[in-house]
């Protein structure tokens, strides 16, 4: 049944999507006929601004569109009640903001619908409405603006809507308040690498988040953390961020699973947090946590939640990393998955003196 449930509701996904494209094509089609009284206010807030921002003076239809727009981005990705404005225009390449200062005329597109293995081209729009079809893979000479839901507005949203869900669900690990006393035992994320972060050139940089997962110290049920990782922008690329990844307290038996994932506009975080809870519950809830085994496969169980279609094309999900342990340094260490490479060093905090 529960299998059946989420065939319906991806098909139910994918057709919002498509609608949503079709107003995004349109919208961009509408914006590429008046860009010339939209880049003097783009140029002013470094090519990327707010549709709102752009649109003050603009006819009613077009704020019309812009509005509807925005509303199917918010219901597309199930962020309902956490942000009220996502629709930016953005250039897709800020070395090409010269260009535009220079007079060139920047073709307008959109992002297509369905996961980026499947699009053919990029369709975008001259200054007469006239569609211009791009490569998928391959940057043009010309200028392009994107209008899209911004993804950073949109990651913020979403990582609050999955917190509250696990929160509510009684598996979101409790934040961590030092001990005057006893050392905080963390594992630090010194460097990492993506050899692929699954982003086209119009989708400009990645967006990327880890999923904590281990067992709650105090009860027989599995905790979750949920890790921003706002600096992992590009691929084929070393981030030394210093950041905690772990906080060992949080976790039974010293050791833990990570889930590594990406932002995308057609990813639904009420689905998303519905499929993480519902995956890691069911394996407590069928085989209770047995005491003799070091550690359970919470992020397969993760894994094996998410639709097929993330996992063949990559959209979404980009690596796992297993049993993780506790005081163990890993040295440029794989994923699962082959995408991720990572650094990890344990590091105790000492509690902050009177």
């Amino acid at each position: 049944m529960r299998n059946q449930a989420v065939i319906v509701l991806l098909a139910l996904l994918g057709t919002a999507s498509a609608q949503a494209a079709d107003q995004d094509r349109e919208l961009a089609r509408q914006l590429a006929l008046q860009q010339k009284n939209l880049l003097p206010l783009l140029s002013n807030q470094e090519f990327q601004a707010p549709l709102p921002n752009l649109l003050q003076k603009a006819n009613p239809r077009l704020k019309r569109q812009a509005a509807d727009a925005n509303q199917a981005a918010i219901s597309r990705q199930g962020l309902e009640g956490e942000v009220k404005q996502l629709m930016q225009l953005r250039l897709a390449n800020q070395e090409q903001a010269d260009a535009l200062k220079q007079g060139v005329e920047p073709l307008i597109a959109y992002v297509p619908s369905g996961d980026e293995q499947s699009w053919s081209a990029i369709e975008a729009f001259d200054t007469a409405g006239n569609p211009v079809y791009l490569d998928v893979n391959q940057p043009p000479a010309r200028p392009v603006l994107v209008v899209e839901a911004d993804p950073v507005k949109a990651k913020n949203a979403g990582l609050k809507v999955m917190r509250k869900a696990l929160a509510a669900a009684e598996l979101q690990a409790a934040p961590m308040a030092q001990s005057s006393t006893t050392p905080l035992k963390t594992s630090i994320l010194k460097k990492i690498r993506l050899s692929d972060d699954q982003e086209p050139w119009l989708l400009g940089a990645a967006e990327v988040y880890a999923v904590v997962a281990g067992v709650n110290p105090s009860r027989d049920e599995p905790v979750v953390d949920i890790v921003d990782m706002p600096y992992l922008d590009y691929d084929n690329t070393d981030y030394s961020p210093n950041q905690i990844l772990v906080y060992w307290d949080r976790y039974r038996w010293g050791a833990v699973d990570v889930v590594m994932m990406e932002q995308d506009d057609n990813v639904n975080y009420k689905e998303l947090s519905a499929l993480l809870i519902e995956a890691l519950k069911l394996g407590f809830t069928a085989g209770g946590v047995p005491e003799a085994l070091p550690f359970l496969d919470l992020g397969g169980r993760i894994v094996k939640a998410l639709p097929d279609s993330w996992m063949t094309n990559n959209d979404d999900y980009l690596d796992t990393f297993y049993t993780l342990e506790q005081d163990q340094s890993y040295h440029q260490y794989p994923g699962a998955a082959g995408n991720a490479v990572i650094t990890l060093e344990p590091k105790e905090i000492q509690p902050t003196r009177p």
